[in-house]
Formats: C-alpha cells, sequence, structure tokens
C-alpha cells in the first residue's frame, strides 16, 4: 500500500489558496505499472474528477494553477521520490458574483472510519476537514451561516461525494480511496505516523474565514 498527498495550488486576488486531499492504494497492490509510483494517475484522476466539481463552486477570480503530487511508503511513511509530480490546470472557476476578499470559505468535514487503536501504536485521526474558498457573498448571511438555494446545495452535495469516493484512471487501471492522516512533529519535522480511511463528507451551515488567507496591509 502506497499514501498520497494532493495538493491543490489555487490564488486568488494575490493569495496562495492551498488544500491538500490524501489519498491511499489498496493493500497488496502493485504500483509498478503505474507512472512515478502512480503520483501521475492520481494527480490526474484528481484534475479529472474533483477539480470539476470544485470549480462549480469556486469564484471566477479564483485560479487552480497546478496540483502536485508526493507518494510515500506506508510502512514508515517516507517519501518514495523527492520531487513530486506537478500537473497544471491554469483554470478558473466558474461562479459569479461579489467577492469579499480571498478569506471567506465553506468547512467541508470528512467523517472517518472507525480503527483498532493499537496501544503503543499511533492513534489514527477522528476527524478532518478542508476549508474551500472563497466564497461569493450572497451565499453568507450576515451572520456568518450559509445561505444555499436548491442547487447550490446539489453542487456542494456533489463536491463532497467527490472527496469521498474513489478515484482513478482506466488506463492505466488504477484506484485511489480517499484517506484523512495524523501528523506528528519528529526532529522538528512533521511526519505522518496513521491514517484513516474517509466515511463521509458534509458542508458544514456555517462559513469560515481564514485570516493567513487575507492580503497583507
Amino acid at each position: 500500500m502506497t499514501i498520497y498527498k494532493v495538493v491543490l495550488n489555487g490564488q486568488c486576488q494575490g493569495q496562495d489558496i492551498k488544500n491538500i486531499l490524501y489519498y491511499r492504494t489498496g493493500f497488496e497492490i502493485d504500483i509498478s505499472g503505474l507512472t512515478a509510483g502512480g503520483t501521475v494517475e492520481c494527480a490526474q484522476a484528481v484534475k479529472s474528477m474533483v477539480w470539476p466539481l470544485l470549480k462549480a463552486v469556486l469564484p471566477v477570480s479564483f485560479e487552480m494553477q497546478d496540483i502536485s503530487c508526493y507518494v510515500y511508503d506506508s510502512q514508515d511513511f517516507h517519501l518514495m521520490y523527492q520531487n513530486p509530480t506537478i500537473l497544471g490546470v491554469q483554470e478558473n472557476g466558474l461562479r459569479a458574483g461579489s467577492l469579499n476578499g480571498p478569506a471567506p470559505c465553506a468547512i467541508l468535514r470528512f467523517s472517518l472510519e472507525p480503527h483498532i487503536i493499537l496501544v503503543d501504536g499511533p492513534k489514527p485521526p477522528k476527524r478532518g476537514y478542508l476549508a474551500v474558498g472563497p466564497m461569493i457573498d450572497e451565499w453568507i448571511q450576515d451572520s456568518g451561516e450559509m445561505l444555499l438555494g436548491t442547487v447550490e446545495q446539489l453542487e456542494w452535495d456533489l463536491v463532497c461525494a467527490a472527496l469521498s469516493n474513489n478515484i482513478g484512471t482506466i488506463l492505466p487501471p488504477s484506484n485511489f480511496f480517499p484517506i484523512r492522516v495524523h501528523q506528528d512533529k519528529v526532529l522538528g519535522l512533521w511526519k505522518i505516523t496513521s491514517f484513516a480511511d474517509v466515511r463521509d463528507c458534509s458542508i458544514r451551515t456555517g462559513s469560515s474565514f481564514r485570516r493567513s488567507r487575507m492580503p497583507e496591509s
């Protein structure tokens, strides 16, 4: 089994906006027939199966610049290749509307499969989330609650389904399962120590505001 870290590198109004997805192959799967340890196929699957649905809820001022994919050995969670596969995208979001900067975002919550906790082993993550944005003003009430019509809710539901379902390519055949990971600091560096499979994904009713995505004054 191998683990993949997929970084969605976007930009809006001069601010970098990154979201990180994680996937794994099935147990006892031979990746020798895939390219660069499967990073090419995984990045291509995210671009073709996840990005089109994300694009529908992101504003036209947001640009997905590229998708970077890293592969890890699941036994010790070490990088198998020093450099990632980088797949260019350079596409904008499709949602028109006024925008209150790059910081407002929607929180997508992952429900994870239960795991047996080993007494002396690292604990698997219990939860995970993505901060997807920026969002147009029309979707956020003064209270901060999300205001979505039937069509918009369906679009976000499709995003959640894409993030919680398996992805892959037909040729060469590949299949990647969504996971979330737990990381610990080892010798000053953050290191993956455990993971849990994604069971479901849903959008939180309240919006969020990422100060790290605000333009510098």
